[in-house]
């Protein structure tokens, strides 16, 4: 996989987030953070596929061999120390039901790998938690992974918050991709105050990941705007910016305001 800074366009971004932006290492729909060796993927949606087809909808895969499969690619890539699963991992809100056995094979396949799997609950996750231990939020150094749907009330003061929730995507030259997008967080309610006595994620990045689960339609964000988005650690969009990967190469753009007169 080759990794290319190359960008169009010029920025106003500060030499901090842009340095952040490109220390992150993107592919297989998840994306790793070097300096804590953990790599992050969300919205797996285990049991989608079975849901599809009570519906009458036909899915000719197999779903929880595409999940293992697209697992062991991530692991494989990125050699982490650390699997964050980042909510979602569950797709019905009437119970688990069959996906338990596709959740404990997960399970094991990060552990096969050396990486410690972490659960993160999502909206989704209503039964996660009679499966594997769960949690609102999970923090390695000043990297803290939540799913995004909520702000917790607990959530701790980080550098960058990485989130899922809304599967993002983009459209280029007429194909949707599935995206990463990373801007400022600019929550505006009551989240809670650090040891400093300063406002949470006062400083703080944003990256959103797209659902590793392929049968998921994402939204197309190109012409979006902050109100759009269900998640709400996405505020400033016109400030954020685009990551894909595409034929094994991983492009970032400028942000989305600029990025948009390109397309």
């Amino acid at each position: 996989m080759t990794e290319t800074g190359t960008e169009t366009g010029e920025t106003n971004e500060t030499t901090e987030t842009t340095t952040l932006f490109k220390q992150l290492r993107f592919g297989s729909r998840a994306v790793y953070v070097p300096e804590e060796d953990t790599v992050a993927v969300s919205d797996l949606h285990v049991g989608f596929a079975d849901a599809a087809r009570r519906r009458g909808t036909g899915v000719p895969i197999d779903e929880g061999m595409v999940l293992e499969k697209a697992v062991r690619d991530v692991l494989t890539r990125f050699e982490p120390s650390t699997l964050v699963f980042n909510g979602d991992v569950q797709h019905s809100f009437g119970g688990i039901g069959d996906a338990r056995d596709t959740v404990n094979r997960l399970r094991s396949v990060a552990e096969s790998y050396e990486a410690a799997p972490v659960f993160v609950e999502g909206n989704h996750d209503t039964d996660l938690d009679a499966v594997v231990e769960t949690c609102a939020w999970h923090a390695e150094g000043d990297v803290v992974f939540t799913h995004g749907h909520t702000v917790p009330l607990d959530l701790p003061d980080a550098a960058l918050y990485v989130v899922g929730h809304d599967h993002p995507t983009v459209e280029i030259e007429m194909q949707k991709q599935a995206c990463f997008l990373y801007g400022p967080f600019d929550f505006d309610g009551k989240v809670g105050k650090n040891e400093d006595d300063g406002e949470v994620g006062q400083d703080a990045d944003v990256l959103m990941t797209p659902a590793l689960n392929p049968l998921c339609e994402g939204v197309v964000v190109n012409e979006m705007r902050a109100s759009d988005f269900l998640s709400p650690f996405v505020r400033r969009f016109g400030e954020f910016r685009v990551a894909v990967e595409t034929d094994g190469e991983v492009l970032r753009f400028p942000p989305i305001r600029e990025f948009r007169r390109m397309l």
